[in-house]
């Protein structure tokens, strides 16, 4: 699906505010604290925070305000899908809406299928094909976007293929922990005191 990149480019920028209205929603409208869904919630928030990290231990800096790639990097995670960072996000934010209660479930998986699925990735896609060409047209036919499913194989092994590198992976994440740590205990205040 073709985007207006102006549209596309915008969007991109903004997406980090995705996080900020979903997490004042929250607190605007707290759902109510059940021990069994919180722990759920906070488990599928750290699976969602350990695929971050482990992506980013791969792909070159990437916090930027501008759709960009220096090299296609198609190991580690992302010979399972091609956008490991944002599979993290949703698992992640699928682990919060759950700690608040089932209707938030419902409105953030609509809110990011819709902000991810029809505006960020298909910007990054069309800037990823036009640089790549048919590297990243295989590519995109072999991999997923978000959920890992069977398909025709891992992409072949590329020569620019670098090791996990941790200390990268904690640089470029320390934002996003910091964010889960302070939005999860906004959650869990909010709901304490609801």
């Amino acid at each position: 699906m073709k985007i207006n990149k102006k549209i596309g480019q915008i969007v991109f920028k903004l997406r980090g505010a995705f996080w900020g209205v979903f997490a004042a929603g929250v607190l605007i409208f707290p759902g109510k604290f059940e021990l069994c869904r919180f722990v759920m919630g906070f488990a599928i928030l750290l699976v969602g925070q350990g695929v971050r990290l482990w992506a980013a231990g791969y792909i070159p800096k990437y916090r930027t305000e501008v759709i960009g790639a220096p090299v296609l990097v198609t190991w580690g995670p992302y010979k399972w899908v091609r956008n490991p960072l944002y599979a993290g996000n949703g698992i992640m934010g699928l682990g919060w809406a759950l700690m608040v209660g089932w209707g938030w479930v419902i409105a953030f998986t609509i809110a990011f299928l819709l902000l991810y699925c029809l505006i960020v990735i298909p910007a990054e896609e069309e800037f990823l094909e036009d640089k790549f060409g048919d590297t990243y047209h295989d590519y995109k036919k072999n991999v997923p976007a978000l959920i890992p499913f069977p398909r025709n194989g891992f992409p072949a092994p590329s020569p620019d293929a670098q090791p996990f590198d941790s200390k990268r992976a904690w640089a470029e994440e320390i934002y996003s922990i910091r964010m889960n740590v302070f939005v999860t205990v906004a959650i869990i205040a909010r709901l304490y005191f609801a």
